[in-house]
């Protein structure tokens, strides 16, 4: 293993420039999830200074954010995992894990060992989790994905920000963009409602590449309205105008817009609606399911000749929006006559009451989206015209991070819709990338979305399943301790991490006793709600392996063998250059590929990643298998985890071809060759190029960019496949006795109220005169990027000068009524006694029912920085079927809680009882 070691060191000293003691070296920025690029100085061997590479649209153009310029110092943390880590102490949160330190022979070999015994018996007894941020970047999510079902367990169980972050907005952004999520056309939009995200403002996706996008719009003469609960987070700031909002009715208000737009304007984009949406399909008025023809495809009824026809017909020229008819003996209708009917009674002073949003201004909201958004007019760019709608709605965590989240954005995309602002310049664009014509020496990597059932656009690369055609409930499981393959429709499920897990598990059967987890990078015990709940699903763990930068909490509460992760900028990496439904550039700027390239060679014997993941593979038996996905997903042949078939990948024999441009599964050849292969397959450029220039970029195409008219291809507004699905979910609810909230199963769009806001036994009908009369509400911190941050001593330096980063922020006038003070300690508490204590910040900038955190709080003894900094938000949210969004697994981030005032023994009996210890000690030193 020592020579192994060493070979690794040799191949990776290309990246020190033979030596040199004065260079600048290219990667991607280890900041957050953005992939912003970067260019850092070496000084003998030091990392000095780091910028956004100035020529390259990916990034600020040289500028940078605090996040990004604070990477430095997490490259030289002193708590950094440098070796190989054994635990000889007790598990447990609190527990000292007594770590020793072993050889690398040692820890590979016990892993190995414990693996193929499961694979031996059951794979699936192997649970696995991830987080495609801080410290892992982009690559945990796609190569751990990889390595796991080649293995044969596709047994996720999420460990990052996962259904606590984009369950709803990735899921949506599929179905109607094809992409990841999605992202205003800065460069041509000229009005913006956002609701919830940070997007433009440091924050998010591609971060700086959106800010310097944003600044430029604002600069021109964009307008951006934000509608949020919390007024003080940089989205609010940075716009004209902020609407308070109470948490999980934004679809209340959009709704009441839909409202307006088609009973008091009376306008919108019919083309749009009738040529690139289902509304015109014809459905059954007393089913609602879609009628078929002898081909099953969906039919329609064309004005123009007035006869019914499938939906691919290619004599079809002017769909029917209104109208009743006959077909095959049935009385059918087409689909947005429902929806007309459905959003009648929504009207704004409906929406004033659910969302405390005024009646005026939601129509003022609405008569502005139609006069921005120019229905019907054009554009041209570089020569090829195409449509222009320079108006639209922007949400991601805040929206649609509640038990109703598919709703709040499905009723958000049905306004976007209607303005038929979606892949068209000015409007809403997927993120990341969608279509590409490739570069134009190689002609790849070439890729579009494509119509599939039912006409329905489908993504062309996507890293989890691909979330179209649409799955049935899996009736003879579950399987998986997600629950995932009963969950038809979700990529993510804060499950196995849920109060009624053991339930559910014992009446499905028990198929099989989970016993070991591995974990890349994933923090489980902070980021997935109570941690205490999330322990007690970690404690059916006999065995626990984590590849890490740092010692999370996890890590210290659970790991049995810890693997020292190089930093990102000690790693290398395709991953990103290849995460096209991420962090790509959007709009019309450049082209640009990067790469994730070590600034320096791996130090200490710390090992990149996928080092890790192949040795391991040949270890326990399956790196043939493992390189075949890995030359399918680099040849951008199958972007997905499933490729073939993932429950049944660890037993399936090699596919047929015999043409393999990146690994043949027979060949041992190291990572490093494998990144230079992809390199010169899709670039034409060799690693070693990459080392001197840094990246590639080529003019983007309107084609490209604007693809939506280029793709035959329809998105939905009316979800008939959820009537498919509810029925088979409703049995598979009721033999496992699980309380799920099936009301969600609509076609329509909707408003459900949130069930946080339904009354406890005895309490008043409405909330707000109840005692637990706040509701929590956690956003995304510039400064921040998960909690990993705050164990950088830069950024906590500026945290404590920031008054939005540590604290709980309450609205001055409920605080003066209770008689809290700012800078008091207060504690907040749900309906079952879960506590999150915290000093408290007045201010104005806050919905009155509100209360707000960044939710930071970390305390293992090995993050001596960042211990018991911020609040424990995540303490607050409690796992179970009832917090949840069925549809699509979005946990449910927001709790109604009570606050009061606590100081002296009170509070030190609070710290001491939720394990604040650094923190007690400081206040009663």
């Amino acid at each position: 293993m020592y020579q192994k070691m060493q070979e690794e060191r040799e191949r990776y000293k290309m990246f020190d420039r033979g030596g040199s003691r004065d260079y600048w070296a290219y990667t991607i920025c280890a900041g957050c999830y953005g992939h912003c690029s970067v260019r850092i100085r070496v000084q003998d061997g030091v990392l000095t200074y780091i910028e956004t590479v100035p020529d390259s649209d990916l990034g600020g153009h040289g500028g940078i954010c605090g996040k990004g310029a604070a990477t430095i110092l997490d490259f030289y943390d002193p708590n950094r995992v440098n070796y190989p880590l054994k635990r000889t102490g007790k598990k447990g949160i609190g527990e000292d894990p007594k770590f020793v330190r072993i050889s690398w022979e040692e820890a590979l070999d016990e892993i190995a060992q414990n693996m193929k015994e499961a694979r031996d018996t059951n794979p699936l007894k192997v649970v696995w989790a991830f987080t495609p941020g801080h410290g892992t970047g982009l690559k945990a999510t796609q190569s751990q994905g990889g390595f796991m079902t080649c293995f044969g367990s596709p047994n996720m169980a999420l460990g990052g920000p996962g259904c606590q972050c984009g369950a709803v907005a990735h899921h949506l952004g599929a179905l109607v963009h094809a992409s990841w999520d999605i992202l205003p056309d800065y460069r041509y939009n000229n009005f913006l409602l956002r609701c919830g995200g940070n997007e433009g403002m440091g924050g998010g996706r591609i971060a700086m590449t959106s800010a310097r996008l944003f600044a430029d719009a604002r600069a021109r003469g964009q307008t951006t309205w934000c509608m949020d609960p919390l007024g003080y987070v940089a989205s609010a700031a940075k716009s004209k105008d902020w609407i308070p909002i109470l948490p999980g009715t934004d679809s209340a208000v959009f709704l009441a817009i839909v409202n307006i737009i088609i009973y008091e304007i009376g306008q919108f984009d019919d083309y749009f609606i009738r040529h690139k949406t289902n509304a015109p399909y014809l459905i059954d008025v007393q089913t609602g399911l879609f009628m078929r023809d002898e081909g099953e495809y969906n039919v329609l009824y064309d004005e123009s000749d007035q006869k019914i026809k499938p939906y691919n017909d290619e004599t079809l020229t002017h769909p029917a929006l209104e109208g009743e008819f006959t077909y095959n003996g049935k009385t059918v209708r087409p689909c947005f006559v429902e929806i007309e009917e459905h959003v009648r009674d929504y009207t704004p002073e409906w929406a004033e009451r659910e969302s405390t949003v005024p009646a005026k201004k939601i129509r003022q909201i609405a008569q502005k989206l139609i006069d921005e958004a120019q229905i019907g007019s054009t554009i041209n760019i570089e020569g090829v015209d195409v449509p222009y709608r320079p108006a639209g709605l922007c949400a991601y965590k805040g929206s649609q991070g509640h038990q109703n989240g598919f709703h709040q954005h499905a009723t958000m995309y049905l306004i976007n819709s209607l303005l038929g602002n979606q892949d068209v310049a000015g409007g809403i664009l997927g993120e990341g990338t969608v279509r590409s014509l490739g570069h134009p020496e190689t002609g790849r990597p070439q890729f579009a979305p494509y119509g599939t059932t039912d006409g329905m656009v489908t993504p062309a690369v996507w890293h989890t399943r691909t979330p179209w055609p649409p799955r049935d409930v899996n009736m003879e499981g579950p399987k998986f301790v997600s629950f995932l393959d009963v969950l038809a429709d979700a990529t993510f499920s804060p499950y196995p991490y849920c109060e009624d897990w053991e339930k559910v598990w014992t009446n499905a059967g028990r198929p099989y006793e989970p016993e070991i987890f591995y974990g890349y990078g994933g923090n489980i015990l902070r980021n997935l709600g109570n941690r205490q709940i999330a322990a007690n699903f970690m404690d059916k763990m006999r065995f626990t392996w984590y590849i890490t930068t740092t010692i999370n909490d996890t890590v210290e509460a659970y790991a049995d063998i810890v693997l020292p992760e190089c930093h990102n900028y000690e790693s290398l990496e395709l991953w990103s250059s290849l995460g096209f439904f991420f962090s790509y550039p959007i709009g019309m700027d450049d082209w640009t590929w990067h790469v994730r390239m070590p600034a320096v060679p791996p130090q200490y014997e710390r090992r990149d990643g996928m080092d890790i993941q192949l040795d391991l593979a040949e270890r326990i038996g399956f790196r043939d298998l493992y390189n075949e996905w890995i030359d399918t997903y680099f040849a951008v042949r199958e972007s997905t985890w499933e490729q073939e078939d993932a429950e049944d990948i660890g037993q399936r024999s090699h596919s047929k071809r015999d043409k393999w441009p990146i690994v043949a599964p027979d060949e041992d050849i190291p990572w490093k060759e494998i990144c230079n292969r992809g390199l010169q397959h899709h670039m034409n450029r060799d690693l070693d190029w990459f080392v001197e220039n840094g990246f590639r970029a080529w003019k983007k195409r309107p084609e490209e960019c604007y693809w939506r008219y280029q793709v035959t291809c329809r998105v939905p507004v009316y979800y008939e496949h959820h009537l498919h699905t509810y029925p088979n979910l409703k049995q598979k609810c009721e033999e496992l006795d699980w309380n799920l909230d099936l009301r969600h199963w609509s076609a329509l769009p909707s408003y459900y109220r949130p069930l946080m806001y339904e009354p406890a036994s005895g309490e008043p009908e409405d909330f707000r005169d109840s005692e637990y009369d706040l509701i929590t509400v956690t956003h995304r911190d510039s400064l921040h990027a998960h909690a990993t941050t705050s164990e950088n001593p830069w950024i906590d330096e500026m945290s404590k000068t920031n008054p939005y980063s540590y604290n709980w922020m309450m609205h001055h006038d409920y605080a003066q009524k209770k008689g809290i003070e700012d800078g008091d300690w207060i504690v907040v508490e749900n309906h079952a006694g879960d506590q999150a204590p915290g000093r408290v910040k007045l201010t104005w900038l806050i919905h009155y029912n509100c209360i707000g955190a960044v939710g930071l709080g970390t305390w293992s003894k090995f993050r001596p920085v960042g211990r018991d900094k911020g609040i424990r938000y995540n303490e607050l949210l409690r796992g179970n079927c009832r917090n949840f969004c069925s549809l699509t697994g979005s946990f449910e981030d927001s709790a109604r809680v009570r606050a009061y005032k606590v100081e002296g023994e009170k509070l030190r009996s609070v710290l001491d009882k939720e394990g604040y210890e650094k923190l007690k000690e400081e206040l009663f030193a």
